[in-house]
Order: structure tokens, then C-alpha cells, then sequence
């Protein structure tokens, strides 16, 4: 005869079966975690390929004639569709090459942000901030990658395998980057089934916390790919997968990472690239984030062969195949000029551009307040509310702002009229702030 269950029992099985529940209905794994709280850690022993006594003359290129004028379009560095790398993807990228570019400032950013997903990761993990910071402070910087489309179409497969079997492993990942018809000599893959969002993954991988020394992953093998610390990893796919399936474990976001360096021996791969990124710093974090890329922005060096035009996430990349002084072009919803110096290895162009006002900020309301918009040039743009407060507004030339306001305006600190734009104040009170800007240029209107 069976023994009646205990009233202590019954709670221990009850409150086991509810975490099991909740953790299947929330994929977000929150990022306000109570101390203690389960975190997840990329995949252990993230593997890495080279092909044995296989050596590569890094001279050997397809024979394509430099040009004054390069007219070949690269559109390996995207997919046709212009959707990848999408804003995680590009956000992604963005921190790895920033991070290969000052390996000190990097291991300071992961050992001192207060992200809460990255700091309470940091605690579950007892993560060693100083030796955090010592690692990355004898790591030598290292030269951009750029995004591959035959990489991230690997990753894409292979992503989409773990969702379907709820898993976070290596099976099949290199075979699958051949498949795609890349052909490399060094290879790194990295897989985070757990990402909450492109940063965390970024951290996930370049802390590498897990269950080793200093609450960090033997080896290291997610970072050795991410800083390319131990090979040359040029080119990169990444694929971020949403999953929200609460049937699976796996989630929000399956991330998988290939990180190669091409056998330049077949057409159509290379190892020297300007990369970069078109982007707007509209919350001037100093940080690319979803939201930030400009697309469809044609960029073009002043010789060489080929050309790209960035992404809708504003990425973009150009192999280059003689060393020297380029200048870049850069036309579409950017105009501007840009040089760089290319020796043997990649070069890296990922600062944020002012990227013009096509449209009238939104400002009609009761109370108006706008902070640090710019109204479009060429544009006539009207406010209309009770009270209107502008802060870090620019009106730039041939702009023209009509604000009308049934109480009350304010023109605060930092707000800019340019030389050439047209400002009109109509309302019972307007307050110009001696700290803002009016160019001798420009024309303002005050009236009742």
C-alpha cells in the first residue's frame, strides 16, 4: 500500500512543477533577476578547424583589374534582400570589432557595466572582474572581420537546427559553413542558445562566463574567436534567431557565430577589408543600437576594384587588394568623405555620422517638448501646443519652424538656428535663453 504523500512533499513537488512552467512560458529570461536566479552561459568547448599543412600564398587573388573607378558592387558582405545582418546582427558585429580595436577599454566595459542581464550574469557566474581585466589587458588589438553572407547562411542553418532540437551544440557547424561554399583555413564557431539581446550575447561570449577559472570557461574559446586571439578570423556570419516557442528551453534569441579566414585561393574570398558601419547616434550613448544603421548608402573608394552599399542595418564591407591611402565616398541619405590607410590587414571605419533630418519632428500637443531634434533642411516644419520648450534643437540652414503656443515659449541651452534658417515665435510669452545659438545668418520672428 502506498504511503499517503506529505503536505511538505506535495509543496516541494508543486513549487518544482511551477519554476518548471514558468521558465517555459518566459522566454525573455528576465534581465531583473533576484541573486542566485539561474543564468545561462554560451556552449561549452566551442570548437575551432584549421586545415592541416595547408598553406595559402596571401598574394594569390583572382586576377581582377584594379580600376580608377571601382564598378563591381561586393554584395557578399549582405544578403540580397538587404535584411542581414539585420540590428542585432549588425549590433553584434559592431562590438566585436570595437572590442578587437582596444582590447583594454573592452575588458573595462564587461567588468563595469550595469547592464543588469550582463551584471547579474557577472554575479551568478562569481566572475573574476580583475583577472577579467588582466586577460584583456594583454591581448594586442586585432583587425576588423567582415560579415559574409555565405557565413551568416551557415549560421542561419545551423541556428534554426538547435530550435528544432532545443539544443546548444556544435553538431554539423563547420560542415555546414562548406555547404554554404566557403572555403576557409581557420575556422571558430561560437553558440549562446540563451541570448537575451545582442549586447548580452556579445558579453555572453566575450566574458565566456561559464563554470571555469574566475567564473569564466576553460580556454576561453568564445573570446579566442570573438578578439581572434589564437587565428586570423577576417570574415564573420552571424545569425540571430528569435524563439519564443514555450514548448522549448532555447531562447528568446539562438545566436550562432562562424568566424573563418578565407582561402583567398578561390574566387570570390579575401582577408583584407574596409568594414564599417553607416549610423545615427540618435541617443548619443557612443554605442550602435537597433534602430541607429542607415541603408541603401552607397560607399565608394576613390580606386580598387569593387564598391558596396550598406545594409538596412548600415552595414557594409569592401575587400581591398592593394595597400595605400583610400578615400571614401559616401552617397544616399549620408553625404560625406572619409579616409582611411590600408596596410596588410583590414581597417576598420565604424564612427557615427550626422545623418540629415528627412522629416518634421513630431511637436503638436498641450505641452511640447522637444530635445535634440533637428528640424530637416529644405522644409518648413510647424509646432503648435499650449506651452513649446526646445532644448538641443537645431534648425539648420534653409529650414524654416513656425511655433505657435497659446501661453508660452521657451527656447533653452544648446538649441542652434544656423546660418540661413527661419524661426518664427508666435505666442503671448517667448523666452530666448542666452545660451542658445543664433548665427548671424540666421532670421527669427517674435510675435503675439
Amino acid at each position: 500500500m502506498a504511503k499517503p504523500m506529505t503536505l511538505l512533499k506535495a509543496i516541494i513537488i508543486i513549487t518544482f512543477l511551477s519554476s518548471i512552467l514558468l521558465l517555459s512560458q518566459n522566454k525573455t529570461h528576465s534581465q531583473e533577476l533576484e541573486p542566485g536566479t539561474k543564468r545561462y552561459g554560451p556552449s561549452k568547448n566551442p570548437p575551432r578547424d584549421e586545415i592541416p599543412g595547408y598553406q595559402v600564398d596571401e598574394k594569390i587573388m583572382p586576377k581582377i583589374p584594379l580600376r580608377s573607378t571601382p564598378d563591381t558592387e561586393w554584395t557578399f558582405h549582405k544578403t540580397s534582400d538587404n535584411a542581414h545582418p539585420d540590428a542585432n546582427e549588425q549590433q553584434m558585429l559592431w562590438l566585436m570589432n570595437r572590442a578587437r580595436a582596444n582590447p583594454t577599454q573592452e575588458g573595462i566595459w564587461l567588468a563595469t557595466t550595469d547592464i543588469p542581464n550582463i551584471a547579474s550574469a557577472r554575479r551568478y557566474f562569481s566572475v573574476d572582474v580583475v583577472m577579467l581585466q588582466s586577460e584583456f589587458a594583454g591581448y594586442a588589438s586585432k583587425p576588423p572581420a567582415a560579415f559574409d553572407v555565405r557565413l551568416y547562411n551557415a549560421a542561419k542553418v545551423h541556428s534554426d537546427d538547435l530550435i528544432a532540437r532545443d539544443a546548444q551544440d556544435h553538431n554539423d557547424q563547420f560542415q555546414r559553413i562548406s555547404d554554404a561554399g566557403f572555403s576557409y583555413l581557420q575556422a571558430r564557431g561560437n553558440v549562446f542558445s540563451y541570448t537575451e539581446d545582442a549586447v548580452h550575447g556579445h558579453a555572453g561570449f566575450n566574458i565566456d562566463w561559464g563554470s571555469g577559472p574566475g567564473g569564466m570557461q576553460v580556454g576561453r574559446g568564445h573570446r579566442m574567436a570573438i578578439m581572434s586571439i589564437d587565428g586570423d578570423f577576417t570574415n564573420v556570419g552571424i545569425a540571430i534567431v528569435s524563439e519564443s516557442d514555450a514548448a522549448t528551453a532555447v531562447g528568446p534569441l539562438v545566436t550562432t557565430g562562424n568566424y573563418c579566414k578565407a582561402n583567398t585561393s578561390q574566387p570570390d574570398h579575401y582577408n583584407r577589408f574596409i568594414v564599417g558601419t553607416v549610423w545615427n547616434d540618435l541617443d548619443n550613448d557612443g554605442m550602435y543600437d537597433p534602430g541607429e544603421g542607415v541603408g541603401n548608402v552607397t560607399v565608394m573608394p576613390n580606386s580598387g576594384t569593387y564598391y558596396a552599399v550598406t545594409s538596412n542595418s548600415g552595414g557594409y564591407a569592401i575587400p581591398i587588394v592593394s595597400e595605400g591611402n583610400y578615400t571614401l565616398t559616401f552617397s544616399g541619405a549620408v553625404d560625406a568623405v572619409k579616409s582611411v590607410e590600408i596596410g596588410v590587414e583590414s581597417a576598420l571605419l565604424d564612427d557615427a555620422f550626422a545623418v540629415p533630418t528627412t522629416s518634421c519632428p513630431p511637436c503638436s500637443g498641450d505641452a511640447v517638448v522637444l530635445n535634440g531634434d533637428t528640424f530637416p533642411s529644405g522644409e518648413t516644419c510647424s509646432c503648435t501646443g499650449t506651452t513649446i520648450s526646445l532644448l538641443n534643437v537645431t534648425v539648420p540652414d534653409n529650414a524654416t519652424a513656425n511655433f505657435n503656443a497659446s501661453t508660452s515659449i521657451t527656447v533653452g541651452p544648446g538649441t542652434t538656428f544656423e546660418d540661413g534658417s527661419n524661426a518664427t515665435f508666435t505666442s503671448p510669452n517667448t523666452t530666448i535663453h542666452p545660451e542658445s545659438h543664433v548665427a548671424s545668418g540666421a532670421v527669427l520672428n517674435v510675435g503675439q
